[in-house]
């Protein structure tokens, strides 16, 4: 088999945000979520790269797609659920549990529609919600909880495991999971280029965590993924939907 020398690198990005979706679980395990919020980050950022590097160099390959989905699942569908569950689900009991493993199941199913029913991979908009929006606003809101910057602010009603903002930030979180497997159609953003630097200024706010612009930024990227989950599909509707991956045709069997 051929290998395409062009897309060696963006596969190395690929891997990259995969390890970094993996240190994240760690750090969740160890309780280092501050670490494990900037990782989850850091790999949403790398797996922003790695495609538009591919496309840049002529370097698409059906090995890195395949391996962008396992991406997808690991850094942004079980990290974050371990994340939440470890920093704040564990206090709801049984409850904790169910919506722990309704992060993973709807990612994943999600990811597996998403691969049979869209041949362009999302550059014609995406038929339910993205599972990086989600999982980037648990990262996001766990990630200001534990910062200490709410601490700093005197922001004692800021709390996500009880209370009114608690019942409201995962109430959304609910509804962004149940989006991920609608057929609600929404554009794909990260094609936007300011969007696109955003997202980079905001994985370097989290890691150089200057005073309280980590907070702020992180903050930021809650608002944006509010903003694209429950009011984008109606203020930027996506435009024409993607065809169908046609399905082969099965032959009749040879007479015997």
């Amino acid at each position: 088999m051929k290998v395409n020398t062009r897309a060696i690198l963006p596969v190395v990005l690929t891997l990259g945000a995969m390890c970094a979706g993996f240190a994240s679980i760690v750090m969740s395990a160890h309780s280092e979520y501050v670490w494990a919020a900037r990782l989850i980050i850091l790999s949403m950022i790398l797996d922003g790269l790695d495609g538009a590097l591919a496309r840049l160099l002529k370097g698409t390959s059906s090995f890195g797609a395949e391996l962008d989905t396992f991406v997808d699942m690991t850094s942004f569908g079980i990290a974050p659920a371990l994340l939440a569950y470890e920093a704040c689900w564990h206090h709801f009991g049984p409850w904790g549990k169910v919506l722990a493993g309704f992060m993973v199941l709807s990612g994943a199913s999600r990811l597996s529609r998403f691969r049979i029913i869209d041949p362009l991979r999302g550059q014609g908009g995406f038929l339910g919600l993205p599972i990086t929006c989600a999982g980037g606003f648990v990262t996001c809101i766990v990630f200001v909880a534990y910062s200490g910057a709410v601490q700093e602010w005197g922001w004692t009603w800021f709390n996500l495991t009880q209370g009114p903002l608690a019942w409201t930030v995962w109430t959304a979180v609910t509804l962004m999971l149940v989006l991920q497997v609608s057929h609600v159609r929404y554009t794909k953003a990260s094609k936007h280029p300011v969007v696109f630097l955003a997202g980079i200024v905001l994985v370097v706010a989290l890691f150089l965590n200057i005073h309280l612009l980590a907070s702020v930024a992180a903050l930021g990227g809650c608002a944006a993924g509010l903003y694209f989950a429950f009011l984008s599909p109606f203020i930027h509707p996506p435009g024409a939907k993607p065809a169908p991956t046609p399905q082969p045709e099965e032959k009749p069997a040879a007479a015997s």
